[in-house]
Order: C-alpha cells, then structure tokens, then sequence
C-alpha cells in the first residue's frame, strides 16, 4: 500500500509505531554526559569505588578510549596506580591506532551524529597521560619507570604535536594551535626535573630549556606562569655540564630568567608538591537553528551547507521572506572555575614555605582546541541537517506519514557530541621547596584568587632525604 493512500487509522498505526521506533533509538542515544553524570560527584565524595561503577556502566563501543582515560584517572585517585598505569597504557595504544584509523567512520556520522564514530581525544588531553602515568611511578617506588616515563614524554609531545596538526588539516585549513603541543611547557618542566633525579643532567637541561621558552611563548595564551624554580634548574644543570654558551644564549632571550648566582643546597632535600584543581571544561549540547529562505533550493548539499554556515554565523538580511527552519544540536564549553585559585604551603620551618604558581591551564587548551575545531563541527552539523531535510522533503512526496516518521528520525538521531574527559582537573599548580632531612608535616592552605583562605590540609609524614627528591600530589575536586 502506497502510504498516500493509507486510511486514517492505518496513518495512526503507523505513525504510533514510528513513535515506538524513536523511542528505542533515543533511548540508546543518551550522550556521554549523560551517562557519566553522577561521575564528579563521586570523585567529589572521593567514592572512587562508585565512580569506576559509573564508569563501568556508561561504555559504549565508540567511547572506548574515554572509558579508558577515566578509569585510568579514578584508579590513580584510588591509588591503584599499578592498574591505573595499565589502563593508561591500554588507552596509549587505542589512541595511536584511532588516530592512524581510516575514516570510513565519517560516513555514519553524517547520517546519524558525531557520537556514532569512535571518540579520539584531543591531543591535549593524551599529552597529560605521561603525567599521570610518572606520578603512578613514584608512588610505587619503582624510579627507573618514572625516569623512562620522561624520556618517553618528549617523543609523545612531538608526536601528538603531528597528531594536532593533521586533525587540523582534516578541517580544512583551520590556522596552526596558539600553542603547539611540542612546546607544552609543564611537561617539559616535569621531564627536566625527573631527568634530574634520575642523574641524567644532560637530558634534564634540554628538557629545561624547553620548558623555560615553552612557558615564555605561552603565556599570553595560556593562565600559565614561569615557575621562579626553573630559572636556577637552568644555571644549575648548564654549570655541572660546563655549558657556558648555552647559558649566555637562555640570558640573552629570556633575560630575567636566571639567577646571579646558586643558592647553596646545604645538605637539603627537594619536595615538589602539584596541586590540581576543579574539573576540566565540560562540552554540553545546546539546540541552534538557521533559516531556509523561500524558494531557496540547492542541489549541492555541501555548497548548501558552507553557505547557511555563513548565514549562521554572519546573520542574513531582514527583508528575506523565511520558508523554515533547520533546527540541530552544536557543543558548547561549560567551564566553572573553582573557589580554589591555589595554595600556600608551609613546613614550620626556616625558608620553608612557599606559595603555588600555575603551571598548566587545562581549561585554556581545552577552549584553544575547542574554538579551533568549531568551524568544522558546525559545517558538518549543518550539513547533516540539511541532509535531513533533504531527505524529509523527498520522502513526504510518498506521503504525510512517511514524513512524520522521516522528521522524526531525523529529531532523534541529531545530538551534538558532548564527549571530552570529565575526570581532567581544570588547572595544575606548583609547589616547591628545599628542606631538612628528615619526616616533615606539611600545611597547606587553599587560597582564592584574593588570597583569602578557604580551607587548612595537610600533607603529614613527608619523608625528605639529603640531595634527592619528593614528589607529592593532591587533586582538589
């Protein structure tokens, strides 16, 4: 029977069981913030045990590497580190071979939504799994794998910097990142200080002067600050090694880096002490429409598209007569800063305190990367709607209810990928101070951005040894 032709009842039954239809398909198609809604308030509580179940109950096929990086993350947060580092390496993996993956996958998402293709992360997201893989290191007290762990650092970088410049290219020309990953400066920071622990000077000052330009550059893009530290790990690598020129090079591009002179160590000990806060920005959907004029009809879908995403963005004149309206789903960034803007850490002993400086602005690369992607999100969007209402119209030519099932399919298969990692702190901080030997309990007073102080922790029975180093941790939900 030609739908056309349908009596009455018939058009109702079939309408209802289209109804039945979009509801199976919408309740398969719940967002990746929707499924791992309850996964801050756990960390918040600290239940990590809670959160993995969150985590465990939310997979879907195409989230699997996000999946994985929040596991990996709530592990280490449990101190699991030794599972925690073999998710990480398991997510390491995925990534590598998403990110060489053909994109056949594309195909799907231009008839369905963005979340039907596998998520790869952004590359400024993987750039912090050495971080995290390290720290697990340290805390199981196996050196030699955190030292490994920052030589394999660097090479990440400079891949993942390739990674970045070829998603770029995938969008069309977006402009080179503000910030290039193979400059990311707090983990070269963090490489040059566990070279230096591990006796590797050579390997630490190179990291060094990474991190010192890296920090330079990025601070006009970044809520990023050269850490008053570095400047002495420089003068202090460069003398062992007797590079002299190189010194004089650092001086005459960053003039106000390096000290006169080295303090003297004077049989103390090195806590370094990275202090994360708030959780990473969160994408969301919000609902966005653009006008199709009457009489407009262009056969090209694509042109069609480019040409509403600059009606979109630019606006359109008011003496156009407006047919309809295409109506779709785009992400934005929810960012909520925390109360907590840093901290001020103290000892009980002479010298021994210290205030936080920022050295990593997740929500900053997050909004970067973000705003770089956002021309080809919208276009793809866009032409998916389009695509829709295409298919919409055609379908309506066979009748009323094939086109009430048509739009309806088209309603619910358009959601706006919301996927990122929830589990990410918002910003990195640093502490770091020069100390005794001997168990020291540290204070800690979290601070707003007026100074004013919110809450008193503390971080009891540091263990400090002459001429080595302590590296401590502590995530601030």
């Amino acid at each position: 029977m030609i739908y056309g032709q349908a009596s009455s009842g018939a058009a109702r039954r079939l309408a209802a069981l289209g109804l039945v239809a979009v509801g199976v398909l919408l309740s398969g198609c719940s967002t990746y913030a929707d499924r791992n809604a309850a996964l801050r308030d756990d960390l918040i509580a600290r239940d990590y045990d809670a959160a993995l179940k969150v985590v465990d109950e939310a997979e879907r096929g195409s989230d699997r590497l996000l999946n994985l990086l929040e596991r990996g993350l709530v592990l280490h947060y449990a101190d699991r580190w030794a599972e925690s580092n073999d998710v990480f390496a398991e997510a390491e993996a995925l990534s590598d071979d998403l990110y060489t993956k053909s994109v056949s996958q594309a195909v799907l998402s231009l008839v369905t939504n963005d979340g039907a293709i596998d998520y790869r992360a952004a590359p400024f997201e993987m750039a912090l799994v050495p971080y995290f893989r390290a720290l697990n290191y340290i805390y199981l007290g196996d050196r030699d794998e955190a030292i490994v762990e920052a030589r394999k650092a660097e090479l990440r970088l400079r891949d993942l910097a390739d990674v970045d410049r070829a998603m770029r290219d995938e969008e069309e020309g977006d402009d080179d990142p503000a910030v290039s990953l193979e400059d990311h400066a707090f983990v070269h920071y963090l490489r040059g200080m566990l070279h230096e622990w591990g006796g590797e000077s050579n390997d630490a000052f190179l990291a060094y002067r990474r991190a010192a330009l890296a920090f330079a550059a990025g601070e006009d893009q970044l809520h990023i600050a050269t850490p008053p530290w570095l400047g002495e790990d420089l003068l202090r690598t460069g003398t062992i090694l007797g590079f002299h020129d190189e010194l004089l090079e650092i001086q005459q591009a960053l003039p106000n880096l390096l000290p006169s002179q080295l303090a003297d160590p004077g049989g103390l000990g090195r806590v370094v002490i990275f202090l994360e806060s708030g959780f990473a920005p969160q994408r969301v959907s919000a609902a966005a429409d653009v006008p199709i004029f009457k009489g407009e009809r262009e056969d090209d879908v694509d042109a069609w598209a480019l040409g509403l995403r600059g009606r979109y963005v630019h606006g359109w004149r008011n003496d156009v007569e407006i047919d309809t309206w295409i109506r779709f789903a785009l992400p934005e960034l929810s960012d909520q800063p925390p109360a907590v803007a840093g901290a001020r850490i103290s000892s009980g002993t002479p010298y021994g305190h210290v205030s936080t400086v920022d050295v990593e602005d997740v929500s900053g690369r997050s909004h970067l990367y973000f705003e770089s992607s956002m021309g080809k999100i919208l276009l793809k969007t866009i032409a998916r709607a389009v695509a829709k209402y295409v298919a919409k119209e055609k379908v309506e030519e066979q009748g009323r209810v094939a086109g009430l099932l048509a739009n309806l399919l088209g309603v619910a298969t358009e959601q706006a990928d919301t996927r990122n990692w929830l589990t990410l702190p918002r910003s990195i901080a640093m502490a770091r101070l020069d100390l005794p030997p001997g168990i020291h309990d540290l204070k800690v007073e979290l601070v707003d951005d007026r100074g004013r102080v919110l809450a008193v922790e503390s971080l009891p029975g540091v263990v400090v040894r002459q001429g080595d180093w302590t590296f401590l941790s502590r995530r601030v939900f």
